[in-house]
């Protein structure tokens, strides 16, 4: 029970409580944990304090929403190692994630991918995927590749696939390196609908531009990570600096 006489405000103590059995294991990965409701019952305190012992929680990356649900103790954590030049979709693989392909089309690429791949990507193959185990989605990626794949390239194709298969089995191309960039992003509607996050839930947002032998621009993949169920990894040699790939 709580001490009403301490100084630890009694919503720190709940959260307290709550975090021991988690670490005990009383409280298992992916189980439901006390409502607000609960809470308030079982030791008479608001719903403020309630709310806010499960928002500490929350914020030390201890539990996840689930809209329409409720709140739920964090399952295993997807872990993904940059540096490489290994495939989203074979990575997620390994990891026990199920791909879905949503949507396959030639479009109209958006400008902000033009100026990355260059005018020749007027047009593209437009792949979205999603990325889920059991009934959590973790993620999903926006692929533009050549158009001339379009021809080559049939739903089934696309979807038993990775996009680097697509583009050296199937399409020819060699690749040579890709460069990645990272941000923090707050969720917009679409997003959040997609992921069954709220809007401006933080997400992790990786732009990867792939080159060929040549040099040119040939695929740009933007991935959308759900922040609290996945973290990214990187081993950095002795002689480098983190600060050094910061930009202003």
């Amino acid at each position: 029970m709580i001490d009403r006489t301490s100084h630890i405000s009694m919503y720190a103590q709940i959260a307290a409580i709550l975090e021991s059995a988690i670490q005990m294991g009383e409280l298992q990965p992916d189980q439901k944990i006390p409502t607000e409701a609960e809470l308030m019952e079982t030791y008479n305190v608001s719903r403020m304090t309630s709310r806010q012992a499960i928002e500490i929680l929350h914020e030390k990356g201890l539990v996840v929403r689930k809209q329409g649900k409720g709140t739920f103790v964090i399952g295993p954590m997807l872990k993904q190692e940059l540096g490489g030049m290994e495939a989203f979709y074979d990575s997620f693989l390994q990891k026990d994630l199920v791909p879905k392909l949503l949507e396959m089309k030639v479009t109209d690429t958006p400008d902000d991918v033009v100026s990355i791949l260059g005018e020749q990507f007027k047009q593209s193959l437009f792949l979205k995927r999603m990325y889920y185990r059991e009934e959590e989605i973790f993620g999903f990626s926006l692929m533009y590749l050549p158009v001339s794949l379009a021809s080559t390239v049939t739903w089934p194709l696309a979807e038993q696939n990775a996009g680097y298969t697509l583009l050296t089995k199937h399409g020819g191309y060699s690749l040579k390196n890709a460069s990645l960039t990272i941000r923090a992003l707050p969720a917009n509607k679409e997003q959040a609908d997609l992921l069954k996050i709220s809007t401006k839930d933080p997400l992790l947002q990786l732009s990867r531009t792939s080159f060929t032998a040549e040099g040119q621009p040939i695929e740009h993949i933007k991935l959308y990570l759900r922040s609290d169920l996945c973290e990214l990894n990187m081993n950095v040699p002795g002689n480098s600096f983190l600060v050094d790939g910061i930009r202003k």
